[in-house]
């Protein structure tokens, strides 16, 4: 017996190696196929749940089609597309009492955690309003909620979160009386609606410390704490970072 091993004959070869190209051909047609029919379903279910949305879609291909474009234009279009959907423009109002318009850039969805622990900034309360995107109940637009709503009594005590420098003891149209309090150069945190503030600019407050109490001025529909937390200038959620459930 021959002790060579047994050679396909070159035309089977051959045969097999063009199947294999073609099922591999097949395969990434059809995951292409159902990827492009996930992303196209995607896009449906967003824009008939944002009108606006819409439009500025349909907007945009009406205008690609209409004239003469080079692809590194048409990237750029389809990058502003993508961050419309998935970071919409909304109205934000952070603690300067300014209202601008953000795609996202001022906050941070990522979870976090913190080297320090945060302390309660009200020992008793009720979340009526977590941080992330919502129907403002005071402008009925769509917008970031960029802290955490707290409800309590009016003059319930509020505490620092941790130690800190008062950086802002002041009133504005929207925030009410607020405080913003420096605890590093790249974490802040801010007390907004208080019936009366405690503390004063450039004040060095410990962890635990009364700071204000609670109210309803400025842009609010009851009394209640508006709760910010920023991290390197970017708000992030609350809950990532303060060490108990309400």
């Amino acid at each position: 017996m021959d002790n060579n091993f047994y050679e396909v004959p070159r035309e089977r070869r051959r045969v097999t190696e063009n199947q294999k190209s073609k099922n591999f051909m097949t395969r990434i047609i059809i995951i292409q196929l159902a990827l492009s029919l996930l992303i196209t379903g995607a896009l449906f279910l967003i824009c008939r749940t944002d009108s606006n949305l819409s439009q500025n879609i349909k907007s945009f291909y009406s205008e690609m089609c209409k004239n003469d474009i080079a692809v590194s234009e048409i990237f750029d279009s389809f990058k502003n597309v993508v961050q419309e959907t998935f970071s919409p423009s909304v109205e934000i109002e952070d603690a300067t009492g300014e209202t601008e318009t953000t795609t996202g850039e001022k906050a941070d969805f990522s979870p976090v955690f913190l080297t320090v622990n945060f302390t309660k900034p009200i020992k008793e309360g009720n979340i009526t309003s977590k941080f992330g995107y919502r129907i403002s109940p005071i402008t009925n637009k769509y917008s970031l909620h960029s802290g955490l709503d707290i409800a309590s009594p009016e003059s319930t005590k509020i505490y620092s979160v941790y130690d800190g420098i008062v950086e802002r003891a002041e009133y504005n149209e929207i925030n009410g009386n607020y405080i913003v309090i420096k605890h590093s150069n790249t974490l802040k945190t801010t007390y907004n609606h208080c019936n009366k503030l405690l503390v004063k600019e450039g004040e060095t407050v410990r962890k635990g410390e009364v700071i204000a109490l609670v109210g309803q001025t400025g842009y609010a529909t009851g009394n209640h704490l508006h709760f910010e937390v920023l991290l390197n200038g970017k708000y992030i959620n609350p809950l990532y970072v303060l060490s108990y459930d309400f």
